[in-house]
């Protein structure tokens, strides 16, 4: 082969591989944009969402569920398990000090008080719909222990037992839990599960338990946990493994149970890969959502950026599992890695919040203020899930803090 065709050769094959570097950049390996944050930043990004969810509850106790910033009108419409989250957040947020979300709190909990359904030994929270969830009987449990834990007042003691009971009650012996109750024909809806709902009724049963070590509720709640971590996704059909930051709520509510019999080994061993798996799909999902960015043309590489309550539960999925890798010695050695990847949700929550400023260039400033928006709107539980993603980040954050 003659000089001049060798270098023709060695020039296409570097001008080859120089394309294939250039394609894998731009298309592949795009940047992260993680923006710096610390707890102060990261709590007064909490403060907002709260003042959010203040100026926006309505007399009756509900909220503004959706906002047009586009339209600047308040779109009908609501959600009864958005409004047990809602609250829920609001007593994670009193309990770290901030402000009026206890008072807040408990007017939406006078609303769901005022609207639940009772059979037999049990009650649910539902205001109208035939389908009475599962999903909001167990957020709305959550955000009363939340309470219980915070002010020590047992007023609330028995409803929680009821609507616990009502979970009980559609936990299947496998730890599949049905999706809701069938108001006209008063039996469970057999056969229908949610990818929420599951993770949603753990984390209650597991935080009933934390408060009342000696009724028997953590037998359910260990039953869901190991479905969950075993045979979930084949027998519900998720594939690839499905994301469940309820889930990780409720592993991490386990890990703090006092009768646990190895405390640094509190998880059962089923979990332990289960966390593994669910630690690198956060990773991922994070990664990804990282590089997105709502300017032409690299939205249309990774889409546009994901709403608030996509962006929150991925933050509180990490978050959850951070506090298992704390505690638990097997999974030491993901503390690390998913507190890097929580901080930088957190980071991202921040930066995309509209801050005071920003809001006066809107219609309603009180309706965009402290709001995370997708395609010009945002809904309650946007504020929702990104106040409970900023507020358990802060332990990590405070943390390193402490360490440096």
């Amino acid at each position: 082969m003659s000089p001049r065709r060798v270098r023709h050769r060695v020039i296409a094959a570097v001008a080859t591989w120089v394309l294939l570097a250039t394609v894998v950049r731009v298309v592949v390996a795009l940047p992260e944009h993680c923006p710096a944050v610390d707890s102060d930043i990261v709590y007064a990004s909490a403060v907002e969402a709260v003042g959010w969810l203040e100026r926006n509850q309505l007399d009756d106790g509900q909220w503004v569920y959706r906002y047009d910033k586009d339209a600047d009108e308040i779109v009908g419409g609501y959600n009864t398990v958005r409004h047990a989250g809602v609250l829920m957040s609001l007593y994670q947020a009193a309990s770290f000090d901030i402000d009026g979300a206890l008072e807040v709190a408990d007017s939406g909990t006078a609303y769901a008080l005022d609207n639940l359904v009772r059979h037999d030994d049990w009650a649910a929270f539902e205001p109208s719909s035939n389908r009475v969830t599962t999903g909001a009987a167990a957020l709305l449990v959550a955000g009363l222990v939340e309470r219980r834990l915070l002010t020590d007042d047992p007023v609330h003691d028995d409803v929680m037992r009821e609507l616990s009971r009502f979970l009980v009650a559609h936990v299947e012996p496998s730890g599949a839990v049905i999706e809701s109750w069938d108001r006209r024909a008063e039996e469970p809806l057999f056969g229908q599960y949610s990818p929420f709902f599951t993770g949603e009724v753990y984390w209650a049963l597991a935080l009933m338990h934390l408060v009342f070590p000696d009724e028997g509720w953590d037998e359910p709640a260990l039953r869901i946990g190991e479905y969950v971590a075993t045979e979930r996704d084949d027998a519900e059909n998720y594939w690839p493994e499905l994301p469940d930051h309820w889930s990780a709520l409720g592993m991490w509510t386990v890990t703090l149970w006092p009768d646990r019999p190895d405390p640094d080994r509190p998880l059962p061993d089923v979990q332990v890969p289960y966390v593994e798996r669910q630690a690198g799909l956060g990773s991922i999902q994070t990664r990804y959502e990282s590089q997105r960015v709502d300017d032409w043309p690299r939205y249309l590489l990774r889409g546009r950026r994901t709403l608030g309550a996509g962006l929150g539960t991925v933050g509180e999925h990490l978050t959850g599992m951070w506090q298992v890798s704390v505690v638990d010695e097997r999974l030491a050695h993901l503390s690390d890695p998913i507190a890097e990847r929580a901080t930088c949700v957190a980071g991202m929550l921040v930066d995309r919040q509209i801050d005071a400023v920003e809001a006066e260039r809107y219609g309603s400033p009180e309706l965009a203020r402290g709001a995370w928006f997708q395609f010009g709107a945002t809904q309650m539980d946007d504020q929702q899930h990104a106040l409970s993603a900023l507020l358990l980040t802060l332990p990590i954050l405070e943390a390193e803090e402490a360490n440096q």
